[in-house]
C-alpha cells in the first residue's frame, strides 16, 4: 500500500515593495489632498465660529410680539444693544445696574411697538415732517442728550450745520438716519398721547381732605383704629405710629385728593366713609392704613394731580394693549453681558 505524502506548506511571499520614486508620489498626493481637506475644515470651523459670534448672535430675538390683528414684530439684539448704548450715551451715565435696567429698557421697547401700532387707532400719528422738525429742534434748542448744544442753542444755525450736527450725533451713537428716526417717532407718539389722556383728565372733580396712618400688619391696623375710636388724636398717632415719611410729619395729612391718585382700595373707602369717621382697616400692597375724611368737595384739579391721572390713565392703555398682545421674551443673565460687552 502505497503510503499518501502529505503537501509541503507553501513558503510566504514576501510582498513586493513599490519603488521609491512611487512611495514618494503616493505621499505627495496624499499631502496634496489632506492638507487642502484640513484647511477647509479649519475655516469652516472658525467661519461657524464667527458666523455664530458675530452674525447670527447679533440677530438672536430678545423680544417677539404678536399683535390682537396677528400681525407680528421681533426685537433683536443688534437692535436692544443700540438702544442700551443710546440710553448710556444720552443720559450720560459710566456706569448701570444690570440686574434690572436691561429688563426695564426692553419692556420700553415693547411698549413702543405697542404705541406704534395702537396710536392710529386714537387718531394718533406722526408724520416724516414731525420727525424731521423734531431732530432740527434737538440741534436749535438742545443736544439730543438733553445738555446744552455745541452753539449754545442757536436757532440761526443753517441746514448745512444742523445737518452736520446731525451726522455727529448719529456717528456718537452709532445709529443710522433710519434708526434714530425710529426711536424720535416713538417719542413723539409718547408726547401726542400724553396730550390725548390729559384731555381726558376732569378740570374739576369731587375731592376729599385725606388723613391717613399707614403701619405694617393687620393687627397693628386695627389697634391704632381702635386708639382713635378711644379719643386720641389722629394727628398725634400719625406722627408717633405711620410709616409713611412723607405726610409723617404733618400728621398724616395727605391734603385734598381726587379719585384715582392713591390706590383703589383707598379710593373705594375716601369717597363713600362719612366725614369725620375713621374707616376700618384698609389693605394695599404697601401696607395697612386706617383714614379718616375731614372734607369732601368738588373742585379744581392742581397740575401735580392731573399729571398723575394723566400717566395713570397712560399706563392703564398700555396695560390694555399688552393684555391684547402675545408677547415672549427672550433676554437672560447671558444675553444681558453679551449685550453690555458690546455697548462701548
Amino acid at each position: 500500500m502505497s503510503r499518501k505524502l502529505k503537501p509541503k506548506p507553501s513558503l510566504p511571499v514576501a510582498k513586493r515593495q513599490p519603488p521609491k520614486w512611487q512611495r514618494e508620489r503616493n505621499l505627495v498626493l496624499f499631502v496634496w489632498i489632506a492638507i487642502p481637506l484640513i484647511i477647509v475644515l479649519a475655516v469652516g470651523l472658525v467661519g461657524y465660529w464667527s458666523y455664530d459670534n458675530y452674525v447670527a448672535a447679533w440677530h438672536q430675538p430678545v423680544a417677539k410680539i404678536q399683535f390682537e390683528d396677528g400681525n407680528k414684530t421681533t426685537l433683536d439684539m443688534d437692535y436692544f444693544v443700540k438702544m442700551f448704548r443710546l440710553y448710556m450715551i444720552g443720559s450720560q451715565q459710566t456706569t448701570i445696574d444690570t440686574t434690572t435696567f436691561p429688563y426695564e429698557l426692553l419692556s420700553e421697547l415693547e411698549d413702543d411697538e405697542l404705541i406704534k401700532k395702537a396710536s392710529p387707532e386714537l387718531g394718533i400719528q406722526v408724520t416724516e415732517e414731525e420727525i424731521t422738525e423734531k431732530i432740527k429742534g434737538y440741534f436749535t434748542d438742545s443736544t439730543p442728550d438733553g445738555g446744552n448744544s455745541t452753539d449754545g442753542g442757536n436757532s440761526t444755525l443753517s441746514e448745512d450745520e444742523i445737518a452736520n450736527l446731525y451726522q455727529q450725533w448719529l456717528d456718537r451713537v452709532r445709529l443710522s438716519d433710519s434708526e434714530y428716526r425710529r426711536v424720535v417717532e416713538a417719542t413723539i407718539l409718547r408726547e401726542k398721547l400724553a396730550e390725548y389722556f390729559k384731555g381726558q383728565v376732569p378740570t374739576e372733580t369731587e375731592q376729599v381732605h385725606l388723613h391717613a396712618i399707614m403701619v405694617d400688619s393687620m393687627g397693628n391696623a386695627t389697634e391704632v383704629r381702635d386708639r382713635l375710636l378711644n379719643g386720641e388724636d389722629f394727628a398725634t398717632l400719625a406722627q408717633e405710629l405711620s410709616l409713611d415719611e412723607e405726610t409723617k410729619p404733618y400728621g398724616g395729612d395727605l391734603g385734598w385728593v381726587p379719585r384715582g391718585i392713591l390706590f383703589p382700595e383707598i379710593d373705594d373707602v375716601a369717597f363713600n366713609i362719612e366725614i369725620g369717621n375713621v374707616s376700618e382697616p384698609i389693605t394695599t400692597t404697601k401696607g395697612y392704613y386706617v383714614v379718616k375724611v375731614s372734607e369732601k368737595e368738588s373742585m379744581t384739579v392742581n397740575d401735580n394731580h392731573r399729571t398723575i391721572l394723566t400717566n395713570n390713565k397712560f399706563k392703564d392703555w398700555i396695560q390694555e394693549q399688552r393684555d391684547a398682545s402675545v408677547i415672549a421674551e427672550y433676554l437672560d443673565r447671558d444675553k444681558i453681558n453679551w449685550a453690555v460687552d458690546r455697548i462701548n
